[in-house]
């Protein structure tokens, strides 16, 4: 058995694509939308890495979505933060960590009614998959989302800044398989 543990390593990525994407129950009416790519066939990460991404707002209200999909094992997301770089102290999201023990204000969407979709879940319950044991980055709450077949999205909305750039970061887990997997993250207007 081993816990995960929280690590320094940090992947930074400034290449974003703005596409247009298919229509489902979560996206539907969704414009202006960027894409961050974290991975495709996503390989087992071992330990908490820590990824950041820039992002440039068109709006006055951004709307950043979490698109996870892991048919063979689950990912762990954690601590998620979205900060001005003009007022780097201001956090923008509320419940980052997930430490209020709910999605609140995160909404949750399952558009294909996917197995094992993601789920809040505490350190303490000792969620345990393929000789793991899961636990949070930080705090007693993380997420967790092991979605088969198509994605399920998590997604919460920020005060932006036309023009003014933001620095997204969040820490991830991956137990599973290198095929079948991705996690996207989808910034929209």
């Amino acid at each position: 058995m081993h816990l995960i543990l929280a690590v320094t390593t940090t992947s930074t990525s400034t290449a974003a694509t703005t596409v247009t994407i298919t229509s489902n129950t979560c996206t539907s009416g969704w414009t202006g939308v960027t894409v961050f790519t974290v991975c495709t066939s996503c390989p087992n990460i071992n330990s908490y890495q820590q990824y950041t991404y820039t992002y440039v707002a068109i709006g006055t209200q951004t709307r950043i979505s979490f698109a996870l999909r892991e048919d063979v094992g689950f990912f762990a997301l954690d601590d998620i933060s979205v900060r001005s770089n003009s007022a780097p102290t201001v956090e923008l999201l509320t419940n980052g960590g997930f430490e209020g023990g709910s999605y609140s204000p995160w909404i949750y969407c399952n558009p294909s009614g996917s197995s094992y979709a993601g789920e809040i879940e505490r350190t303490s319950n000792n969620f345990y998959y393929s000789g793991t044991t899961y636990a949070a980055h930080s705090g007693n709450y993380y997420y967790v989302d092991g979605a088969v077949g198509k994605a399920d999205y998590i997604t919460q909305k920020f005060a932006s800044t036309i023009g003014t750039t933001y620095t997204i970061s969040f820490w991830l887990f991956n137990k599973g398989s290198s095929s079948n997997s991705d996690v996207r993250i989808i910034l929209s207007v």
